[in-house]
Protein backbone atom coordinates (compact mmCIF):
# COMPACT_ATOMS: atom_id res chain seq x y z
CA UNK A 1 0.00 0.00 0.00
CA UNK A 2 1.42 3.34 -0.67
CA UNK A 3 1.73 5.58 2.25
CA UNK A 4 1.91 9.23 2.97
CA UNK A 5 5.04 11.77 3.58
CA UNK A 6 4.90 14.88 5.32
CA UNK A 7 6.36 18.22 4.32
CA UNK A 8 7.53 21.06 6.28
CA UNK A 9 4.57 22.66 7.16
CA UNK A 10 3.18 19.06 8.47
CA UNK A 11 0.92 18.48 5.19
CA UNK A 12 0.58 14.97 4.13
CA UNK A 13 1.86 14.17 0.14
CA UNK A 14 1.90 10.62 -1.41
CA UNK A 15 4.81 10.20 -4.62
CA UNK A 16 3.31 9.75 -7.65
CA UNK A 17 5.78 7.03 -8.77
CA UNK A 18 4.78 5.15 -5.49
CA UNK A 19 1.22 5.42 -6.14
CA UNK A 20 1.53 4.75 -10.28
CA UNK A 21 3.44 1.61 -9.12
CA UNK A 22 0.78 0.56 -6.45
CA UNK A 23 -2.11 1.04 -9.31
CA UNK A 24 -0.16 -1.05 -11.78
CA UNK A 25 0.11 -3.44 -9.59
CA UNK A 26 -3.63 -3.68 -8.38
CA UNK A 27 -4.62 -3.79 -12.21
CA UNK A 28 -2.48 -6.24 -13.37
CA UNK A 29 -2.85 -8.14 -10.19
CA UNK A 30 -1.90 -12.08 -11.24
CA UNK A 31 -2.90 -11.47 -14.60
CA UNK A 32 -1.19 -11.00 -18.11
CA UNK A 33 -4.35 -9.39 -19.59
CA UNK A 34 -5.13 -7.57 -23.08
CA UNK A 35 -5.20 -4.03 -23.19
CA UNK A 36 -8.90 -4.64 -23.72
CA UNK A 37 -9.80 -5.57 -19.87
CA UNK A 38 -7.95 -2.91 -18.47
CA UNK A 39 -11.17 -1.29 -17.32
CA UNK A 40 -13.00 -4.48 -16.52
CA UNK A 41 -9.96 -5.21 -14.19
CA UNK A 42 -11.02 -2.11 -12.17
CA UNK A 43 -14.23 -4.47 -10.63
CA UNK A 44 -11.92 -7.15 -9.81
CA UNK A 45 -9.44 -5.13 -7.64
CA UNK A 46 -7.66 -7.82 -4.84
CA UNK A 47 -6.41 -5.88 -1.58
CA UNK A 48 -6.49 -8.96 0.53
CA UNK A 49 -2.68 -9.25 0.63
CA UNK A 50 -2.46 -5.94 2.17
CA UNK A 51 -5.11 -6.27 4.83
CA UNK A 52 -5.69 -8.63 8.09
CA UNK A 53 -8.81 -10.55 7.23
CA UNK A 54 -11.38 -11.43 10.00
CA UNK A 55 -10.26 -14.85 10.65
CA UNK A 56 -6.72 -13.34 10.83
CA UNK A 57 -8.00 -10.95 14.09
CA UNK A 58 -6.27 -12.07 17.02
CA UNK A 59 -3.21 -13.64 15.18
CA UNK A 60 -1.37 -10.40 14.00
CA UNK A 61 -1.85 -8.62 17.54
CA UNK A 62 -2.91 -8.62 20.75
CA UNK A 63 -5.36 -6.19 20.54
CA UNK A 64 -7.67 -6.39 17.12
CA UNK A 65 -8.51 -2.94 16.80
CA UNK A 66 -4.68 -1.97 15.59
CA UNK A 67 -5.78 -4.44 13.05
CA UNK A 68 -8.94 -2.54 12.39
CA UNK A 69 -7.11 0.66 11.93
CA UNK A 70 -4.31 -0.40 9.83
CA UNK A 71 -6.86 -1.68 7.45
CA UNK A 72 -8.51 1.61 7.94
CA UNK A 73 -5.72 3.28 7.09
CA UNK A 74 -4.32 1.06 4.21
CA UNK A 75 -7.56 1.44 2.42
CA UNK A 76 -7.64 5.09 2.96
CA UNK A 77 -4.38 5.78 1.05
CA UNK A 78 -5.65 2.80 -1.43
CA UNK A 79 -8.82 4.85 -2.20
CA UNK A 80 -6.52 8.30 -2.68
CA UNK A 81 -4.06 6.23 -4.84
CA UNK A 82 -6.86 5.49 -7.08
CA UNK A 83 -8.63 9.02 -6.99
CA UNK A 84 -5.73 9.68 -9.58
CA UNK A 85 -5.98 7.04 -11.90
CA UNK A 86 -8.33 9.24 -14.60
CA UNK A 87 -5.69 12.09 -14.09
CA UNK A 88 -2.64 9.36 -14.67
CA UNK A 89 -4.73 7.59 -17.79
CA UNK A 90 -4.87 10.87 -19.23
CA UNK A 91 -0.97 11.70 -18.74
CA UNK A 92 -0.16 8.56 -20.28
CA UNK A 93 -2.64 9.49 -23.50
CA UNK A 94 -1.17 12.96 -23.68
CA UNK A 95 2.22 11.41 -23.81
CA UNK A 96 1.50 9.11 -26.66
CA UNK A 97 -0.68 11.81 -28.32
CA UNK A 98 2.45 14.33 -27.97
CA UNK A 99 5.33 11.58 -29.47
CA UNK A 100 2.24 11.03 -32.35
CA UNK A 101 2.48 14.22 -32.93
CA UNK A 102 5.91 14.83 -33.12
CA UNK A 103 6.52 13.26 -36.35
CA UNK A 104 3.57 14.09 -38.73
CA UNK A 105 5.68 12.32 -41.82
CA UNK A 106 4.19 9.17 -40.20
CA UNK A 107 0.81 9.98 -40.50
CA UNK A 108 -1.26 8.13 -43.16
CA UNK A 109 -5.07 7.69 -43.74
CA UNK A 110 -6.86 4.36 -44.29
CA UNK A 111 -8.63 4.77 -47.81
CA UNK A 112 -11.28 2.19 -46.85
CA UNK A 113 -12.33 3.67 -43.54
CA UNK A 114 -11.87 7.08 -45.45
CA UNK A 115 -15.07 5.80 -47.73
CA UNK A 116 -17.06 5.28 -44.48
CA UNK A 117 -17.24 9.03 -43.45
CA UNK A 118 -20.31 9.82 -44.29
CA UNK A 119 -21.99 9.31 -41.30
CA UNK A 120 -22.03 9.00 -37.28
CA UNK A 121 -19.43 7.94 -35.77
CA UNK A 122 -19.34 6.40 -32.04
CA UNK A 123 -15.51 6.78 -30.90
CA UNK A 124 -14.52 5.37 -27.69
CA UNK A 125 -10.63 6.16 -27.10
CA UNK A 126 -10.53 9.62 -26.25
CA UNK A 127 -8.47 11.46 -29.30
CA UNK A 128 -9.65 13.66 -31.93
CA UNK A 129 -7.66 11.89 -34.63
CA UNK A 130 -10.77 11.29 -36.67
CA UNK A 131 -11.47 15.14 -36.86
CA UNK A 132 -7.67 16.14 -36.66
CA UNK A 133 -6.07 13.53 -39.83
CA UNK A 134 -9.34 12.66 -41.33
CA UNK A 135 -11.07 16.05 -40.99
CA UNK A 136 -14.35 14.30 -40.18
CA UNK A 137 -16.33 16.32 -36.64
CA UNK A 138 -19.51 14.44 -36.86
CA UNK A 139 -17.86 12.58 -33.76
CA UNK A 140 -19.79 11.12 -30.85
CA UNK A 141 -16.79 10.86 -28.34
CA UNK A 142 -19.29 9.25 -25.89
CA UNK A 143 -16.43 8.76 -22.81
CA UNK A 144 -15.00 12.59 -23.75
CA UNK A 145 -11.51 13.32 -25.04
CA UNK A 146 -7.99 14.37 -23.58
CA UNK A 147 -9.44 17.98 -24.32
CA UNK A 148 -12.50 17.76 -21.61
CA UNK A 149 -11.92 18.47 -18.46
CA UNK A 150 -12.84 14.88 -17.47
CA UNK A 151 -12.71 11.50 -19.35
CA UNK A 152 -15.49 8.42 -18.37
CA UNK A 153 -13.50 5.17 -17.49
CA UNK A 154 -14.93 2.93 -15.50
CA UNK A 155 -16.00 -1.22 -14.90
CA UNK A 156 -19.45 -2.84 -15.31
CA UNK A 157 -19.14 -4.89 -12.55
CA UNK A 158 -21.70 -4.66 -10.19
CA UNK A 159 -20.17 -6.57 -6.20
CA UNK A 160 -23.40 -7.94 -4.85
CA UNK A 161 -21.46 -9.87 -2.04
CA UNK A 162 -22.55 -7.79 1.39
CA UNK A 163 -20.08 -10.44 3.45
CA UNK A 164 -17.37 -8.52 6.14
CA UNK A 165 -14.16 -9.22 5.72
CA UNK A 166 -11.89 -6.84 6.62
CA UNK A 167 -12.52 -4.83 9.72
CA UNK A 168 -12.19 -1.35 9.13
CA UNK A 169 -11.69 -1.64 5.36
CA UNK A 170 -14.90 -3.03 3.94
CA UNK A 171 -17.32 0.00 3.53
CA UNK A 172 -14.31 1.93 2.29
CA UNK A 173 -13.58 -1.19 -0.49
CA UNK A 174 -17.63 -0.34 -1.43
CA UNK A 175 -17.15 2.81 -1.83
CA UNK A 176 -13.66 2.31 -4.06
CA UNK A 177 -15.86 0.15 -6.40
CA UNK A 178 -18.82 2.56 -6.85
CA UNK A 179 -16.55 5.77 -7.52
CA UNK A 180 -14.89 2.95 -10.40
CA UNK A 181 -18.25 2.11 -11.95
CA UNK A 182 -19.04 3.33 -15.29
CA UNK A 183 -23.04 4.12 -15.20
CA UNK A 184 -23.56 3.20 -18.70
CA UNK A 185 -27.32 3.20 -18.88
CA UNK A 186 -26.37 7.22 -17.19
CA UNK A 187 -23.94 7.68 -20.20
CA UNK A 188 -26.59 6.11 -23.11
CA UNK A 189 -29.61 8.21 -21.48
CA UNK A 190 -27.00 11.23 -21.67
CA UNK A 191 -26.13 10.41 -25.85
CA UNK A 192 -29.96 9.16 -26.56
CA UNK A 193 -30.15 11.63 -29.45
CA UNK A 194 -27.37 9.77 -31.35
CA UNK A 195 -29.10 6.31 -30.90
CA UNK A 196 -32.06 7.35 -31.46
CA UNK A 197 -31.30 8.79 -34.70
CA UNK A 198 -29.58 5.22 -35.45
CA UNK A 199 -33.22 4.46 -36.74
CA UNK A 200 -32.52 3.91 -40.42
CA UNK A 201 -29.61 2.61 -40.24
CA UNK A 202 -28.86 -0.81 -42.11
CA UNK A 203 -24.76 -0.91 -42.07
CA UNK A 204 -22.34 -1.04 -39.17
CA UNK A 205 -18.85 -0.50 -39.29
CA UNK A 206 -16.35 -1.38 -36.29
CA UNK A 207 -12.86 -0.72 -36.04
CA UNK A 208 -10.52 -1.42 -33.76
CA UNK A 209 -13.30 -1.95 -31.15
CA UNK A 210 -12.65 -5.16 -28.51
CA UNK A 211 -16.52 -5.87 -27.46
CA UNK A 212 -15.18 -5.74 -23.87
CA UNK A 213 -17.84 -6.27 -21.59
CA UNK A 214 -17.89 -2.72 -19.99
CA UNK A 215 -19.17 -1.50 -23.37
CA UNK A 216 -21.41 -4.13 -24.35
CA UNK A 217 -24.58 -2.45 -23.03
CA UNK A 218 -23.73 0.36 -25.84
CA UNK A 219 -23.78 -2.23 -28.72
CA UNK A 220 -27.12 -3.55 -27.62
CA UNK A 221 -28.51 -0.48 -27.16
CA UNK A 222 -27.34 -0.08 -31.25
CA UNK A 223 -28.62 -3.27 -31.77
CA UNK A 224 -31.79 -2.10 -30.34
CA UNK A 225 -32.31 0.93 -32.55
CA UNK A 226 -30.83 -0.08 -35.90
CA UNK A 227 -32.46 -2.40 -38.59
CA UNK A 228 -33.55 -5.80 -37.83
CA UNK A 229 -31.96 -6.46 -41.03
CA UNK A 230 -29.25 -4.57 -41.11
CA UNK A 231 -25.29 -5.94 -41.69
CA UNK A 232 -22.93 -5.59 -38.85
CA UNK A 233 -19.24 -5.45 -40.77
CA UNK A 234 -16.28 -6.41 -38.16
CA UNK A 235 -12.60 -4.67 -39.56
CA UNK A 236 -10.50 -7.99 -40.95
CA UNK A 237 -7.25 -7.11 -39.15
CA UNK A 238 -5.76 -10.06 -37.75
CA UNK A 239 -6.28 -9.70 -34.40
CA UNK A 240 -10.37 -9.44 -34.67
CA UNK A 241 -10.35 -12.12 -37.26
CA UNK A 242 -8.67 -14.26 -34.07
CA UNK A 243 -11.54 -12.86 -32.25
CA UNK A 244 -14.21 -13.15 -34.74
CA UNK A 245 -15.83 -16.32 -33.17
CA UNK A 246 -16.52 -14.48 -29.85
CA UNK A 247 -17.65 -10.96 -31.53
CA UNK A 248 -20.35 -13.02 -33.38
CA UNK A 249 -21.53 -15.07 -30.30
CA UNK A 250 -21.85 -11.60 -28.53
CA UNK A 251 -23.43 -10.02 -31.06
CA UNK A 252 -25.95 -12.37 -31.07
CA UNK A 253 -26.16 -12.57 -27.29
CA UNK A 254 -27.75 -9.25 -27.54
CA UNK A 255 -30.15 -9.82 -30.26
CA UNK A 256 -28.67 -9.05 -33.34
CA UNK A 257 -30.33 -10.83 -36.02
CA UNK A 258 -28.88 -9.41 -38.82
CA UNK A 259 -26.29 -10.55 -41.27
CA UNK A 260 -22.12 -10.73 -40.03
CA UNK A 261 -19.34 -9.93 -42.76
CA UNK A 262 -15.85 -8.29 -42.73
CA UNK A 263 -14.87 -5.27 -43.88
CA UNK A 264 -10.78 -4.66 -45.11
Amino acid sequence: MPSPNYDHHGEEYFDNDELKCFLFREIQGHYDDEWKNFEERLGYLDFSENLVSLSEFGITDENEWHDAEDNENNMNNAFLAFSHLTDYFMEWLNDVIDEYNADTSSWKTKLNFSRLLNTNILNFNYTKTVENLYKFNNVNHIHGTLSDEDIILGHSHINQSTKEQFLGADDTIIELEQSLYKDTNKIICNNIDFFDNLYDVEEVYTYGFSFSDVDMPYVAEIINKISSNATWFLHSSLYEIANKENYVQKLKNNDFTGTIKEWL
